[in-house]
């Protein structure tokens, strides 16, 4: 997503329609999937332009609007890895994942989406795979293009998983059948490139 046009400042909260880059937007629920209707055109979509101070965004020198995304795979003793359904955009099975806030260490984010999404705590088992620029990987934010910094965080059991208010269904699937499910394009990204670093490490 371009964003030159809209000039946005930095350090102020700002939202626009995807469509007409009007606004204001207001977030609704339908069908129990998250989207925006924009004040401007009337038309609704599954997601809007967010500029936020308080998470880690940049515009490149193209315009290309990027934010940084922490993840973790979590891993069980059968070698099969923690997905959910999103109802948020994008509608697929995903990880624990998140942006990262301005200034924040991404482990630390990590942890903490970890918590907030499905109700694990790290305890300090967190490894750190890869950080893997993913330009295409859009977010209901409006960027088209993230920064993941993968974790992988290996589960003694199945138990304690709470899926938050942005996912739902939880479901354990090797790496293989991961990748014949309907994954988010970032996900899909990540297991195909660090599949050995997943299972093995």
């Amino acid at each position: 997503m371009n964003i030159e046009t809209l000039r946005p400042e930095p350090d102020t909260y700002a939202e626009y329609c995807v469509l007409c880059r009007g606004g204001p937007v207001e977030w609704i629920t339908v069908g129990g999937r998250r989207e925006v209707r924009c004040a401007d055109c009337g038309e609704r979509s599954a997601r809007a332009i967010v500029i936020d101070p308080d998470i880690s965004w940049w515009s490149a020198d193209d315009g290309e609007y990027w934010h940084e995304t922490a993840a973790v795979f979590v891993r069980d003793a059968s070698d099969r890895f923690l997905l959910f359904q999103r109802t948020s955009f994008p509608y697929a099975l995903t990880v624990p994942a998140g942006h990262v806030a301005r200034g924040e260490d991404p482990a630390h984010a990590a942890a903490r989406e970890l918590r907030e999404e499905v109700g694990l705590i790290a305890g300090g088992g967190l490894r750190f795979v890869a950080r893997l620029p993913i330009p295409g990987d859009s977010c209901r934010r409006g960027s088209d293009a993230h920064v993941w910094h993968v974790y992988l965080l290996t589960a003694p059991d199945r138990g304690g998983i709470t899926v938050n208010e942005e996912g739902e269904a939880p479901r354990w699937l090797t790496s293989r059948e991961a990748l014949s499910a309907d994954l988010t394009y970032a996900v899909r990204q990540v297991i195909t490139t660090y599949m050995k670093e997943l299972c093995d490490g």
